[in-house]
């Protein structure tokens, strides 16, 4: 039997539950049955249509769990209705293939869920995150600053702000070029992220200038630093050939919470100053010591 002698034998069922008392009776259900094979029916057309435009990225898979449901629905409605209307009996097959629908259903919206959630996180961190040094944004520094900031004047806590600045970096730029520069900036990003603590905050500032925000006092934020220090020293000084070594060094201030200031933009303007004296004072170095008033404004040398 064809899919014509189907059809007709189904339309020869709905003439006929629509005669007589008891045809009246059963004609909601046959027109309910017609409905849902014609939105089978579509559903068909459309995820026919849609599927080959569905590529093999992984973030479309959703759409192809989808697409295979609608088709699979579509199937069982197709029985379904030639269960009820033509009185052909397929044992099995309709919840089979519903069963089958359900599953596609259900993994279309798991993919579309994870996949939603993996892009938001992806929008999240490019927000916060430097997309060359992999550290937090200076927008990012700041606001954790401050709530931090807050938070500590209630719950007494200890917080070091290290102020990191490449020594000499426009002329690294100037002679090596830009290329190898962003190089630089890695490699000292990466020697920050290996010394840092779990709980600590590395960012880049901006340009040739990082922050490290500690969860310690002054005195072992200055050990920390003096470590830092050396390590970048270590770690990014390159070499360009066999005779010439490329010198990659930091000037490093800092500034504690409650000793130097209890405000997060006073904390930045005293680490950055003294980050800048211990420029002044030959680089290479941590500077933790005394400023003057004219030394205390950002960026005063």
């Amino acid at each position: 039997m064809n899919i014509y002698q189907y059809l007709s034998g189904a339309a020869g069922h709905i003439i006929a539950m629509t005669d007589g008392d008891t045809g009246k009776e059963e004609l909601f259900p046959a027109i309910l049955e017609a409905f849902n094979l014609a939105v089978a029916m579509i559903a068909f057309y459309f995820a026919i249509r849609v599927l080959p435009s569905i590529s093999k990225d992984v973030r479309k898979r959703s759409y192809l769990f989808l697409v295979l449901a609608a088709i699979t629905f579509a199937i069982a409605e197709i029985i379904g209705t030639l269960n009820e209307l033509a009185k052909i009996s397929i044992d099995g097959l309709y919840e089979g293939v519903e069963a089958v629908f359900v599953i596609l259903f259900a993994a279309g919206f798991y993919f579309m869920f994870t996949s939603e959630h993996r892009e938001a996180l992806k929008l999240r961190r490019q927000s916060t995150t430097d997309d060359l040094t992999s550290l937090y944004t200076h927008g990012f520094f700041q606001t954790y600053l401050v709530n931090k900031v807050s938070s500590l004047k209630s719950d007494g806590t200890e917080l070091t702000i290290l102020f990191l600045d490449i020594d000499d970096f426009k002329e690294y730029n100037d002679k090596f070029g830009h290329q190898e520069g962003d190089y630089v900036l890695q490699k000292v990003a990466q020697t920050i992220q290996h010394e840092a603590r779990g709980e600590d905050v590395a960012s880049r500032y901006g340009g040739e200038e990082f922050t490290l925000i500690l969860g310690c006092n002054f005195e072992t934020a200055c050990r920390v630093a003096e470590r830092l220090r050396s390590s970048i020293e270590e770690r990014c000084s390159t070499f360009a050939d066999p005779s010439m070594r490329r010198s990659v060094t930091v000037s490093i201030g800092l500034a504690s919470f409650g000793r130097d200031s209890e405000h997060a933009d006073k904390l930045v303007h005293i680490a950055d100053a003294r980050m800048y004296k211990a420029k002044r004072l030959g680089k290479n170095q941590v500077y933790a010591g005394e400023i003057g008033l004219e030394e205390a404004s950002p960026h005063a040398a």
